[in-house]
């Protein structure tokens, strides 16, 4: 895979993230509304929400160290209609319920993205086992079926090899002859990716796109368990560096 958000320096932080189409002071106050009322009766744990102004380099290392669960979300302003979110979580970063719920909030639409560097043949440390991933899922603000999801495209790896799925109702943009390729890894790929997120106004993996306002929430649970990395070590464990 060529196509990379600041050239994977910051993986696995940047191989999942997301966005929501609206206003990024009306996204965050939205956010921040959501969250506290989750935390607001929880004695496990409570909330903080930080503001501040920064590149997309500098802001994404407000998100360190990455652990599992996940306790910190990063929203960042872009220069377009739609802003980001970033987490923290070492072995999965949940965007998607932020980008799946926000949407119904605000009565607008949100995505979530996924280029992900196979490296399922590498000798993985502490279970960070990397398969190959690219995804475009595309959100809107009313239930389809049971869900409000609009479309999902998707291929991806395990143990059993490479698979391609492609769910909801086809996009405008969509290059659908792609899908019929022999082989499953070119049936989606990451410049596919790019190209479907360019037709919403969105640049995806062009770091000078994101900036501004930012805002990170953090969790503070009582007891905190799972693996606690920095993202260069994470980096290194997962073969990335």
């Amino acid at each position: 895979m060529t196509k990379a958000l600041l050239d994977n320096a910051y993986a696995p932080v940047t191989f999942r993230y997301g966005f929501i189409q609206s206003p990024c002071a009306q996204v965050l106050d939205a956010f921040v509304s959501w969250q506290k009322q989750i935390f607001s009766k929880s004695a496990e744990a409570r909330i903080e929400f930080t503001p501040f102004n920064a590149p997309l380099a500098a802001a994404l290392m407000r998100l360190e160290p990455l652990v599992t669960p996940q306790d910190r979300d990063l929203l960042v302003e872009t220069r377009s209609a739609w802003t980001a979110i970033f987490s923290n979580g070492l072995r999965v970063n949940d965007v998607t319920s932020s980008v799946s719920y926000l949407p119904t909030v605000l009565k607008c639409r949100g995505l979530e993205v996924v280029c992900v560097p196979d490296r399922s043949d590498k000798n993985s440390k502490h279970g960070l086992q990397v398969y190959g991933a690219v995804a475009f899922t595309l959100y809107g603000p009313e239930k389809i079926d049971w869900v409000n999801r609009i479309r999902h495209v998707a291929v991806t790896k395990d143990v059993g090899g490479w698979e391609f799925v492609a769910d909801g109702e086809v996009q405008p943009y969509e290059k659908t002859e792609n899908y019929q390729k022999r082989k499953v890894v070119e049936r989606f790929t990451p410049e596919m990716l790019e190209s479907y997120c360019a037709a919403l106004g969105i640049r995806v993996f062009d770091a000078d796109f994101y900036g501004g306002a930012c805002l990170v929430s953090h969790i503070k649970r009582t007891t905190q368990s799972g693996l606690t990395m920095s993202i260069s070590e994470a980096r290194s464990h997962l073969s990335i560096m």
